[in-house]
């Protein structure tokens, strides 16, 4: 009898082994190109996913980066124009106009600056907005001229695999 139970006991701990074994993070099955280094944003840890550079339409010279990028368990979108003297207010709109015809507004919460950044924390349903759609034009309004912006079919779907990467990722807590 005492035989039966050690047996059972050793088949029930090598099957929990298997199972344990089998539990696999799902971050770690995908190539995310998600970086974290040592470097604080307000004093807090940060992720970020590989920028994203679009051109100004009809500008030659005129660049911004659309960045995602995770704090805590939030997910951000960092918009920078690389222009010079770009001012943005508090509350400035990103305009997101989808292949579909549809237009979503995101409102910058970053302050007031005139280094043509702004940076918005995104909600569950703005993240299920840019899941589910592809973007075709980004309007990004300033105090003194507006921009349009063009994204690619790949920008496109490198912006919904980095989603899908931050919303999977866990930021470290620590140095």
């Amino acid at each position: 009898m005492n035989v039966l139970k050690i047996l059972f006991l050793i088949g029930l701990f090598s099957v929990s082994n298997s199972i344990k074994a089998q539990k696999v993070n799902q971050i770690d099955t995908l190539s995310c190109p998600i970086s974290q280094n040592e470097l604080l944003l307000s004093g807090k840890l940060f992720a970020s996913a590989t920028p994203i550079l679009l051109r100004v339409f009809n500008e030659d010279y005129e660049y911004a980066v659309f960045q995602l990028g995770k704090r805590k368990s939030k997910i951000y979108l960092y918009f920078k124009i690389f222009t010079d003297n770009v001012c943005v207010k508090q509350e400035q709109p990103l305009e997101l106009y989808f292949k579909d015809g549809e237009k979503y507004v995101l409102k910058n919460a970053f302050k007031v600056n005139c280094d043509g950044t702004a940076a918005l924390e995104l909600t569950r349903r703005d993240i299920k907005k840019l899941m589910g759609h592809n973007i075709n034009t980004i309007k990004f309004y300033t105090l003194k001229k507006d921009y349009e912006f063009s994204p690619s079919t790949e920008d496109n779907l490198n912006i919904k695999f980095y989603l899908h990467c931050l919303k999977l990722y866990k930021v470290r807590k620590s140095r």
